[in-house]
């Protein structure tokens, strides 16, 4: 009660504009301020959690495929290292290179391997030569010589017992192809059967590789331990340093949100594993570069929205409060005059709202009190004109329902008396014309109809034209089987123009077997197309060029046609500039006109 007596205390002893700015701020600012930061924080929170699950998923996705790859490999390995038939080959003692080189002609295993294993793009055993006598690669096998103790994958081949996973700059043996980084696996071959040992070496393909992560937007880094990147959504960065320091000496290890790279944040995901069988640890950074940026284009946009809906408030708002303040001016200036018997006061107040109809309501009674008599006798006159022009109206509207129907009567009864006498084409001709009079009246001031009736109406007219040119014309209908006439609409009397220009025009010249064939069908991508091609003479390049040249002039319809040029602008003012007319023609073959509008339910009912 307290809290009502001071509101109504503030209010009474303000103006109405600052009343208004007041109830502005309290109802319009406070609250859209409080719903927009309380949406932005909620939204921009949901927008990143998506992006970071996605981001997250992605890595998830690439550490699966790479686990796949290693398991896969490894399961290789093993399958090399316990051929019976390798062992049985290495554990041999050669004379010479020939002997050893037919020898390992004969072992096809690797090729097989090859064949069936898409994640290899390169298999070597490496062999000491003292037990096969080597002096080059010969296939899949390798001499060790000085200049392969010497690298750096050897050195710590020989230095533990476990296989493991490395980076390495790799060429291909026919040295066709640039050098490249790759993923390698080193596996230690035991030969108990002679006391020494063979590596093997299996390159990953990093064509398979990139055939299964399918990147797209993401950017994608990949190593293993402190080796250089080997795989990389851009292929000049492969053999540069792993862009995270990752310190995580757990097996398994993945962060996902925003992170700060080379200076820039944005949303990153990092997801370590451990290959099976060895303690190689992989590395995988998957970047969306698109989150962070469409994450501040949503911010702006809030930030716009939010000024903009404040700015175009407050300048409503303001503009209102100047408007109604000099309204009650107004109307407190002429209750002053006429309460000093002073009743020159202004014509109008603007607006149509209490404040006008209160205004008016004093100019009433100036005039009651000055011209009484003469307002109600105004008045009266004012009435009876009304009245009569209402009436003229209805006989209007009256002659207008009269006159078709007796039109459409008296062709009947001419149609009736026809077939009484025996003249079934006469007879069926004023049918079909007043089929089409009572389709075009009804028409005319509709802005669409369905195609059912479309159709109905061109058959109609065809009809008419083939009683009237008997064999020097016929036609054919074909409608697309995809196409519910009744269900689709199209702007009134479109089609039918077409077909009357090309009887009138296509087919002027043509004493006998003119024809004219009408197509209605629907595209894949939701266009209805409407076809009228007459076998008649057809245009020359010149001609028409010149008839398309005018489809959007208005012409002499002699030259170019029965409404080609309102046919057109009709499409392009109702459907978009994109639809319309094309014609083709040949000399001596004919011309085909093609009507192109889009496949939708207009919005109007048909009158």
């Amino acid at each position: 009660m307290h809290f009502n007596k001071l509101y109504l205390r503030f209010f009474s002893k303000q103006k109405v504009g600052r009343q208004l700015m007041t109830l502005y701020f309290f109802i319009i600012l406070l609250p859209v301020l409080i719903l927009s930061l309380t949406i932005y924080f909620i939204s921009n929170k949901q927008i990143t959690e998506n992006y970071t699950s996605l981001t997250e998923s992605k890595a998830f996705q690439f550490r699966s495929v790479l686990v796949a790859t290693t398991l896969s490999l490894n399961e290789t390995y093993e399958a090399v290292a316990w051929d019976d038939s390798l062992q049985s080959l290495l554990s041999q003692t050669y004379t010479d290179e020939d002997s050893a080189q037919e020898a390992l002609t004969s072992y096809d295993t690797f090729d097989s391997i090859m064949k069936n294993q898409t994640a290899l793009t390169d298999m070597r055993l490496y062999i000491h030569c003292d037990k096969m006598p080597l002096t080059k690669n010969y296939s899949h096998f390798y001499p060790i010589t000085a200049e392969t103790e010497s690298e750096e994958w050897y050195q710590k081949a020989i230095s533990q017992r476990n296989n493991f996973w490395k980076s390495n700059l790799y060429t291909s043996v026919s040295n066709s192809s640039p050098e490249s980084w790759t993923l390698n696996y080193y596996c230690r071959i035991p030969l108990p059967q002679i006391d020494s040992e063979a590596f093997l070496v299996m390159t990953v393909s990093n064509n398979h590789l990139r055939n299964l992560f399918r990147t797209g937007d993401y950017e994608v880094y990949i190593s293993v331990n402190e080796d250089p990147v080997f795989l990389s959504s851009s292929r000049n960065y492969a053999g540069n340093e792993f862009p995270v320091v990752i310190n995580a000496p757990s097996r398994f290890y993945d962060e996902a949100g925003k992170m700060e790279l080379n200076g820039a944040m944005t949303m990153a995901a990092i997801q370590t594993f451990q290959s099976y069988s060895t303690k190689d640890q992989f590395k995988i950074l998957v970047i969306d570069p698109m989150a962070i940026p469409y994450l501040q284009k949503i911010e702006l946009a809030f930030l716009l929205i939010g000024i903009s809906v404040l700015a175009v408030s407050a300048l409503l708002i303001y503009l209102y409060t100047t408007y109604f303040s000099a309204r009650i001016q107004t109307l407190r200036l002429a209750m002053y005059k006429v309460s000093h018997n002073d009743y020159e006061i202004v014509n109008s107040i603007q607006g149509d709202d209490e404040l006008s109809a209160t205004f008016r309501d004093l100019k009433v009674m100036i005039e009651k009190l000055k011209e009484t008599e003469a307002q109600i006798y105004e008045a009266q006159i004012k009435e009876q004109e009304l009245s009569n022009q209402q009436q003229q109206m209805e006989l209007k509207l009256l002659a207008n329902q009269i006159n078709p129907h007796f039109l459409y009567n008296t062709l009947e009864m001419i149609r009736m008396k026809a077939f009484a006498n025996g003249d079934r084409d006469v007879a069926k001709a004023i049918k079909l014309l007043g089929k089409s009079m009572r389709y075009v009246l009804d028409n005319t001031k509709s802005t669409a109809t369905t195609l059912d009736k479309e159709i109905d109406y061109i058959s109609s007219y065809l009809q008419i034209q083939k009683l009237r040119f008997e064999e020097q014309m016929d036609y054919t209908i074909e409608i697309d089987n995809k196409l519910d006439l009744k269900a689709y609409r199209i702007l009134p009397l479109l089609i039918q123009p077409l077909v009357e220009n090309a009887i009138s025009h296509g087919l002027a010249d043509t004493e006998k077997d003119g024809h004219i064939r009408f197509r209605l069908y629907i595209t894949s991508d939701d266009l209805l197309m409407a076809e009228v091609y007459d076998n008649g003479c057809g245009m020359t390049a010149e001609k028409l060029a010149d008839v398309i040249a005018h489809l959007d002039v208005p012409q002499n319809e002699a030259e170019h046609g029965v409404g080609l040029y309102n046919i057109n602008n009709r499409v392009h003012l109702f459907y978009g500039e994109e639809y319309g007319l094309n014609i083709k023609s040949r000399p001596g073959e004919g011309t085909l006109i093609t009507l192109t509008v889009p496949l939708l339910n207009l919005t109007e009912e048909v009158k």
